[in-house]
């Protein structure tokens, strides 16, 4: 089995010691999460157990393991009753790939289980300390938690986590997933959280609410980083593999008149009338959400329904296929009337959201070219799937998360990609769009800054394939 170089070194770091993979999508990291499992197993070392995304676990673990890794039995342990996944869990295999809500109901028997091998993927999703799954994650790896309902009196010795967007929002984000990879000690990070957060953030007063927001010291930047770097391993695509360019495009979307006014109108008065409906911001978020809908031409009123202003947005993504031609898409959208709406506007697309009755249809049809558009939802479809098969991508709307936004781009942006890839965003003018837009990129910039100086260690991976 060909590896490339950041592979191979991939795979001699993790059979030193546990690590943390910081690698980009697209740069191979369940290829090398498979051959880490398989070389383990190949010591006596077992089984093993993958905790990620349900929406992964057959269209990337299980596809992936057959097709790499043949030799080693697997099973999902989701099912639609605890009864069954329990079953499963009974079972003899040589790896489980459970979803990260079925880790905390299966928790009591997964300790049980004695797993050698343990990996969490997409361990973004660690990134708040106070969550159920975190510390479900940590007692595994002997991290201690007062009050915590979760015990295991023998961590799992051999544990790793992969993510392209470790800390999508601030530094405070790299904590769980660091300690569990290194267990419990101070030697790099503190085993309390608070006590963590002490020593790298400084606390700033919210107004007279009593409340703080914490900031990161620009200070204990350089400690911070020295601390991370012997338990990560970061790759980039750039750095390690000859992938074609990323084209990014702005489509500026003018609104029509009732959309034009609606928006100004609800952006100075924060509610609308259309008859007897009415849109109201409440908060700050419901506020800008409201605003993100008006873009796209719709609003939900406050008893659900959607009200329809305009279809600039549409008009302009139809100008965009045209221009496009007879090649596959996948488009982007955030709110599930925007895809309603789409999915009865272009005759033939198949969609991955919350409404999707059988996910693994939809993916093969695509895959196959049985489907020329995609219409997906971040949410459903920005992890851990692969559509080399297309090179296009447009944006009908955005959302915060630079996490997700970085995560949809590389749905076609990785390993076996030929083609330069192009996105294009659709954002209408003097709205919310354009700063959501600024947002995004300023969220990547930052996260950028800390994987940075950990990706120095791996300066001499080259693209070149070895065999391993």
């Amino acid at each position: 089995m060909e590896l490339f170089n950041h592979q191979g070194h991939g795979l001699s770091v993790g059979q030193t010691g546990n690590q943390a993979f910081f690698w980009e999508c697209g740069t191979g990291k369940t290829l090398l999460a498979l051959k880490l499992i398989e070389y383990w197993h190949a010591q006596g070392i077992g089984p093993a157990l993958v905790v990620c995304p349900l929406s992964i676990i057959d269209s990337a673990w299980l596809a992936d393991c057959l097709q790499f890794t043949p030799g080693l039995s697997v099973t999902s342990l989701w099912a639609k009753t605890s009864a069954e996944r329990r079953k499963r869990l009974r079972e003899d295999h040589d790896l489980y790939v459970v979803n990260v809500e079925g880790l905390k109901l299966l928790y009591d028997d997964i300790v049980a289980r004695d797993f050698g091998v343990v990996i969490v993927d997409e361990s973004s999703k660690m990134k708040n300390p106070r969550s159920q799954v975190t510390k479900a994650l940590l007692s595994l790896a002997g991290v201690p938690f007062r009050g915590s309902p979760f015990r295991c009196e023998r961590p799992i010795p051999h544990r790793y986590v992969l993510s392209g967007t470790p800390a999508p929002n601030d530094e405070s984000e790299y904590w769980a997933q660091i300690k569990f990879v290194t267990g419990p000690g101070h030697e790099c990070f503190h085993d309390n959280f608070y006590a963590f957060r002490a020593e790298y953030f400084h606390g700033v007063p919210i107004g007279c609410t009593g409340q703080k927001m914490y900031r990161f010291r620009s200070s204990m930047r350089a400690r911070f980083q020295a601390a991370m770097a012997p338990a990560t391993h970061v790759v980039r695509k750039a750095d390690c593999l000859d992938l074609p360019e990323q084209i990014h495009q702005i489509r500026t979307v003018r609104l029509c008149r009732p959309e034009r006014q609606a928006y100004d109108a609800f952006e100075e008065d924060l509610v609308l009338r259309f008859g007897d409906q009415m849109v109201l911001g409440t908060t700050a978020l419901v506020e800008t959400m409201k605003l993100r809908q008006l873009t796209s031409g719709f609003a939900y009123a406050e008893g659900g329904e959607v009200i329809q202003v305009g279809t600039a947005k549409l008009t302009e993504l139809r100008c965009l296929l045209d221009e496009i031609g007879p090649h596959q898409i996948v488009i982007w959208a955030n709110f599930r009337a925007e895809i309603r709406q789409l999915l009865q506007a272009l005759p033939g697309a198949v969609a991955l959201w919350s409404g999707t009755e059988d996910r693994e249809q939809v993916i093969k049809a695509f895959k196959a070219g049985q489907a020329q558009y995609l219409i997906a939802n971040p949410q459903s479809a920005g992890h851990g799937l692969t559509f080399v098969n297309c090179h296009y991508a447009v944006y009908y709307s955005l959302s915060y998360s630079y996490e997700l936004q970085k995560q949809s781009e590389d749905r076609i942006h990785r390993i076996g990609q030929q083609v330069p890839c192009e996105y294009f965003y659709l954002l209408a003018e003097r709205t919310v769009d354009e700063t959501i837009y600024r947002t995004v990129r300023k969220k990547g910039d930052l996260s950028r800054a800390t994987l940075a100086y950990l990706r120095k260690r791996h300066h001499d991976q080259t693209p070149r394939p070895v065999t391993v």
